[in-house]
């Protein structure tokens, strides 16, 4: 995981090339942890003799080995223990080692010297290549992923060296302590391969939403997706059966399939594929998933990995999110991100849809993590919501402009973190529900000036290419200072949800009567309910989703419900209140002491 990134504050997206060469880390075998994994490798760092991995020439593709260079020392400096001998640091023990590195890929822990000097010590032993693994745990504020520097060795490294994250390391490790056979790809692709179709997911039409109300997904006319992506050879053989297919299911259970008929593709080329668009006469909610796929028809390709990607939409009864979420609505990816230099600054979500009227926007989920190990406990972010009045057909029309985007939100309320909360999504309910109004443009922001705090972030999916569409809506944008542009950090998105329920507010006389106090309560809270009777529930959630206390009937004393929170630690708290006939009825609560 790519725990923290410093960006510059405002990068315009660059155009697709079609053919964009990259580097990759692929295993192969066994297929119980085949698939593609995120690294860095010495093009991304200093001094290294190696300086450009683009060229095909330079990949390699071979078994796995670990590095032993027989030091009987244990390691305890990275919070659990571990063989000095997975390092490779000792010459004289690389150079004698019993494993054999010959034609093989090494790999080594970080600890104890130069990522150079691991490379290069392996590569005299005959490695053909290195991955070296963050012997930091995923959760350390050292873990994740870095770019490795050279140092006084690496200059002399001509083979390909990538880093990974602990939790990848560990996995290889663990295969290979388990006697298997683990083979993988390091190095550029296109090129590598003979028969070799592939897609990437920067160039693919992704479904609108990872997650969508059912409020505003009626039928066809609310909610339909475009479908189409393109297709490359990379490999060096020319292709004359190339097959392209789309597939999407509900829970499960296909309803909608296209594929073409099979075609030519040369070496090197690529071909935009569309289908018909998904459009339904309803959409119950459940998982859509939807799924791309390349093929030769009759024939094997060589590299699978990039034959196929998927998309899971959850449709709902009220979480909106651009960013992928688990069943439990929990964001799948977190990448911690912020601005190289502000004063304030904040990612922020658009909204818009003609039927929005349909629906309150009641919240807001969000996830941060703080850098070097700082405490997140007490550290406060605005939340704000603003009206963008421009009016535009898409991200491509000339008229775009956030020119009536200001600074001076219709809603602004503060959060703080009453605990250790890192990369957990946490929530934040209004004070009073926001009523939705058709056609119009929401900006909805998470506002941070903590310089040592990061905002989570997703790299999939990309919409980069849904953005060069002729009508494309803004997916989100970014606010550094005051400034305002749809124009912000390649292939990112927010992983911020809104909270979205019916809008009942005109008949739902008693969320306007709940104005529960004191605030922050310490003992006992109060909340004045006149209207309604003891019939009902109370249900009460910390912010990470866990029940913490519940009433299935209202007791009351009069007009006053009266709830003892003494036994709950000092945080915020979702307090649900659901009367007889049905109405939900929710407000945040600080307890504290």
């Amino acid at each position: 995981m790519i725990k923290k990134l410093t960006l510059s504050a405002l990068l315009v997206a660059g155009a697709f090339a079609s053919n964009a060469q990259q580097v990759i880390l692929n295993v192969m075998n066994p297929s119980t942890i085949a698939g593609v994994y995120a690294h860095t490798n010495q093009g991304n760092g200093s001094a290294w003799g190696l300086a450009n991995l683009l060229d095909p020439a330079d990949a390699v593709l071979d078994t796995l080995v670990m590095m032993d260079d027989g030091d009987t020392n244990q390691n305890n400096s990275y919070g659990y223990v571990f063989p000095q001998s997975y390092c490779g640091c000792d010459s004289s023990g690389v150079m004698n080692s019993s494993v054999d590195f010959s034609g093989k890929i090494v790999l080594i822990s970080r600890g104890s010297c130069e990522f150079g000097k691991k490379a290069y010590l392996a590569q005299l032993r005959g490695a053909v290549g290195v991955i070296i693994y963050n012997a930091f745990l995923d959760s350390d504020p050292s873990g994740g992923m870095i770019n490795m520097a050279g140092g006084v060795y690496g200059i002399n490294v001509t083979i390909p060296v990538a880093f990974v994250v602990n939790g990848t390391g560990q996995t290889l490790k663990d295969e290979l302590d388990n006697g298997t056979t683990v083979v993988a790809f390091l190095g550029a692709k296109a090129g590598a391969f003979g028969n070799d179709l592939a897609m990437s997911a920067n160039k693919v039409l992704t479904p609108g939403e990872m997650a969508r109300p059912q409020l505003i997904s009626a039928d066809s006319t609310d909610y339909s997706v475009a479908l189409g992506f393109w297709m490359r050879n990379d490999g060096f053989s020319n292709q004359t059966a190339a097959v392209a297919g789309a597939e999407i299911t509900y829970n499960g259970s296909v309803v909608y399939t296209n594929t073409t008929n099979s075609f030519g593709l040369n070496s090197g080329d690529s071909s935009y594929i569309s289908f018909p668009p998904f459009a339904q006469a309803s959409y119950p909610n459940g998982e859509y998933t939807f799924t791309y796929s390349a093929a030769i028809s009759g024939g094997t390709d060589d590299f699978p990995a990039d034959n196929e990607i998927s998309y899971t939409v959850r449709m709902n009864d009220g979480i909106y999110s651009y960013a992928r979420v688990d069943s439990d609505f929990q964001p799948l990816d977190n990448v911690s991100v912020r601005p190289s230099s502000f004063s304030y600054w904040a990612p922020a979500l658009h909204f818009y849809h003609k039927n929005a009227s349909n629906m309150t926007m009641d919240g807001v989920k969000f996830a941060a993590f703080m850098t070097n190990g700082d405490s997140i406990t007490g550290r406060s972010l605005d939340i704000a919501v603003y009206e963008w009045d421009d009016f535009f057909f898409g991200l491509n029309d000339p008229g775009i402009s956030t020119s009536t985007l200001s600074n001076t939100p219709i809603l602004l309320e503060s959060y703080t973190f009453m605990d250790e909360y890192q990369d957990s999504a946490v929530t934040h309910m209004f004070q009073t529900p926001l009523e939705l109004t058709n056609y119009q443009r929401y900006v909805v922001a998470v506002v941070s000036a903590n310089t040592d705090m990061y905002l989570n972030h997703s790299r999939d999916p990309s919409y980069g290419f849904n953005e060069t569409q002729s009508t494309a809506q803004p997916v989100w944008l970014l606010m550094v200072d005051g400034t305002w542009s749809t124009s912000h950090w390649d292939d990112y998105v927010p992983t911020i949800q809104l909270i979205m329920s019916e809008n009942n507010i005109s008949v739902d006389e008693v969320a306007a009567e709940l104005k529960p106090y004191p605030i922050p309560a310490a003992h006992i809270l109060h909340i004045p309910m006149p209207n309604v009777g003891n019939e009902g529930s109370l249900m009460v959630y910390d912010m990470l989703g866990n029940l913490v206390l519940s009433q299935e009937e209202l007791n009351k004393d009069g007009n006053l419900l009266k709830v003892d929170v003494s036994t709950l630690p000092s945080a915020n708290y979702l307090f649900t209140i659901t009367s007889a006939d049905g109405k939900n009825s929710s407000f945040t609560v600080v307890v504290g002491r």
